[in-house]
């Protein structure tokens, strides 16, 4: 006889899931701390609570946060770090195949690819040592400040 599994998680089976499914065990308090988080910077990778579905009302205060499970795993299936590692492997195999570096740099970035991410992958592509600042600069410079760039000398 099979047992049939709850239709809710708790922090700790969350806790779980994450594990199974990224190799990170986060600590209960970065679960329960999650809404409280401000978003990303530019230059780290997704939290790993980024996107994670609020819990569900509870009936009391003292009550512990419980979690729709349907959800969590929707979650699970297109968490943020999954979806950059997907975007890496395209970038690399899209290298690999040829394609012009500002095109992939484009693509990666429209992603929502960090800068050091994208360094990252153009160094493991081509054994380059590229700097973050000159990746940002040669690919991202007047569209990533919104400006022209400055003139150097006087007219």
């Amino acid at each position: 006889m099979s047992r049939r599994r709850p239709a809710t998680y708790g922090y700790a089976e969350v806790a779980d899931r994450l594990e199974e499914e990224l190799g990170v065990r986060p600590a209960l308090s970065t679960l329960r701390n999650a809404a409280a988080v401000a978003g990303r910077g530019i230059q780290s990778p997704p939290r790993i609570t980024d996107g994670m579905p609020a819990p569900l009302p509870a009936p009391s205060r003292t009550t512990p946060a419980q979690f729709d499970r349907s959800q969590i795993e929707r979650w699970l299936r297109h968490h943020p770090r999954k979806v950059e590692r997907r975007v890496i492997e395209n970038a690399l195999t899209a290298l690999d195949e040829g394609q012009p570096e500002t095109r992939v740099v484009k693509r990666a970035r429209a992603k929502g690819l960090s800068w050091r991410a994208i360094t990252a992958l153009l160094n493991e592509h081509d054994g380059r040592g590229r700097t973050l600042s000159a990746v940002h600069k040669l690919y991202g410079g007047r569209e990533a400040s919104g400006s022209r760039p400055r003139r150097t000398t006087s007219p």
